[in-house]
């Protein structure tokens, strides 16, 4: 039986008994309003926005709803996507990668279009990890890793990270072990919860350690963007894409 998440548990609690939910992260703004008029004209005509440089308006939603704008034409959005995402998409995918990072090496098809995060997650362990395989876990860790790590029937292997000196950081040692006899290594840098973000030096030893053993790597950037700007005592933090190491 699936259980209910404890994060879903907390906040459900959270708002029985009107209390601060800290277990669960809320945006607190709503998205862009051209986003959510680009979407609106989207579903409405089912015609994606080709003229980038004029923002949808309220006007021409309130064109639409009132039938003075003919929808007739061919619906292309309104219907089942292709299993892998929208090629249009996958390219932004793909040029996300370019405009920031300056990566090249991805081809729009090699780039999955999943629901979320948690749906990415589970689609890759599935697809490399079979019964009984070790996932090597960075802990303290996210609920999702081990829960779905059992719904496949892979098995965690935990190494813990450590807060020395104000760093958090692990046992060189310990992973090395815990690597050797696994088929999957999770890292999430930022991590969720400690925030450490995983230094160039440690990303460059984990990969050499998975390439000895033939270990696949399954990275969860969700919170790339969420670095600050100060420096530790490792000098400035910075995110690194484990394929340009």
């Amino acid at each position: 039986m699936v259980k209910e998440s404890t994060i879903r548990e907390m906040t459900r609690l959270a708002q029985e008994h009107n209390a601060v939910n800290l277990s669960q992260g809320f945006p607190n703004e709503a998205p862009p309003e051209s986003i959510r008029l680009a979407l609106a004209h989207t579903v409405l005509t089912g015609q994606v926005p080709t003229n980038k440089a004029t923002a949808v308006s309220k006007d021409s939603i309130l064109e639409v709803l009132s039938h003075k704008t003919s929808t007739k034409s061919s619906d292309t959005t309104n219907q089942y996507s292709p299993p892998m995402g929208r090629p249009d998409v996958r390219n932004a995918v793909k040029s996300y990668y370019h405009r920031l990072y300056g990566y090249d090496e991805i081809d729009a098809e090699n780039v999955t279009i999943t629901l979320g995060a948690t749906e990415a997650m589970a689609t890759a362990l599935r697809t490399v990890g079979a019964p009984g395989d070790k996932v090597v876990i960075f802990e303290p860790f996210h609920e999702i890793y081990p829960n779905q790590c059992e719904l496949f029937y892979l098995v965690p292997s935990y190494v813990t990270l450590k807060d020395i000196d104000g760093v958090w950081t692990y046992e060189a040692e310990k992973l090395r072990k815990a690597i050797s006899e696994a088929r999957i290594l999770v890292i999430n840098s930022p991590h969720n919860p400690t925030g450490k973000v995983f230094t160039r030096e440690e990303l460059q030893e984990i990969v050499e350690l998975c390439l000895e053993f033939e270990v696949y790597i399954i990275t969860d950037e969700i919170y790339e963007h969420i670095i600050f700007p100060k420096g530790n005592v490792r000098g400035k933090l910075e995110h690194y894409l484990m394929p340009q190491l």
